[in-house]
């Protein structure tokens, strides 16, 4: 048994409807999948459905960027299924703030000489950055989407709109009301450490394999979530770039997933 419980479709940022992602985590080794997509969970019926034909152990997950001591920090949370209640209005509220945001970056582009359609961008349900960035290159104003977010989409770039982020200890209680738990993602990828106040106002998790943690990084992420009393989490976090690491590469093993699994009482 071993689980990828990081991984995105195109129901928000992704390359690979949800259907289509459970072949290749099959094809991975994969057994158990957990779709976290960012501020949705509206790709997980169809991603269940295509799991259930597999013989894939889905799990209902969304990412949300909250807001934790004045930084941004991303919390993946889980549940057994698509939840209801304070959970489900945090993810209605930022569905809104994302259309509200897409337009503004489509207007200092336009100040900036580059006019993208935008109907086509708005058409997504969770608009970001990547939509953006793609119309972009769509539409010959920049040569990759590399360039879209060094020279435009980046903090302090002249199209770039910080995103709404909701209270990290709101975002932990609303999951915890819905019967799921939370996790810190990718905790390597932040300048300063905030498991320890995250840990403070009730999270459950930390995300030990991710692509951005080396081996001796993934130890010592061990070794605090077990000084913490946290459960530990992991996955590829998998868009379907092109350089994304093929999946079944990033994974939670047996026992670490069973214990998890327990925890969510899936």
């Amino acid at each position: 048994m071993r689980g990828d419980l990081h991984l995105h479709s195109t129901a928000s940022d992704g390359l690979l409807e949800p259907g289509s992602l459970v072949a290749a985590l099959r094809a991975g080794g994969v057994g158990v999948a957990a779709l976290t997509d960012h501020d949705t969970c509206d790709g997980f019926p169809a991603f269940a459905a295509a799991a259930a034909k597999a013989g894939v152990l889905p799990i209902c997950g969304a990412e949300i960027a909250a807001e934790q001591g004045g930084r941004e920090v991303h919390l993946l949370s889980y549940f057994r299924a698509p939840p209801e209640g304070p959970y489900r209005e945090i993810l209605t509220r930022l569905a809104g703030a994302r259309h509200g945001r897409a337009r503004e970056m489509l207007s200092r582009l336009r100040a900036q000489g580059i006019a993208l359609d935008e109907a086509e961008v708005l058409a997504h349900a969770r608009p970001g950055r990547p939509h953006v960035a793609r119309a972009m290159v769509a539409a010959g104003a920049v040569r990759d989407m590399r360039a879209a977010f060094e020279q435009f989409l980046s903090p302090g770039r002249p199209a770039y709109v910080q995103r709404m982020r909701p209270d990290a200890r709101a975002v932990i209680a609303a999951a915890r009301m819905a019967g799921g738990l939370t996790t810190l993602a990718h905790p390597c990828r932040y300048e300063q450490d905030p498991l320890a106040e995250l840990a403070e106002v009730g999270i459950d998790a930390v995300e030990v394999v991710h692509p951005s943690a080396d081996p001796l990084q993934r130890e010592a992420l061990r070794q605090a979530a077990a000084g913490l009393g946290l459960c530990v989490t992991g996955g590829s976090d998998f868009h379907g770039k092109s350089d994304d690491p093929p999946l079944g590469t990033y994974v939670l093993e047996a026992d670490e997933l069973g214990r998890l699994l327990a925890c969510l009482g899936a």
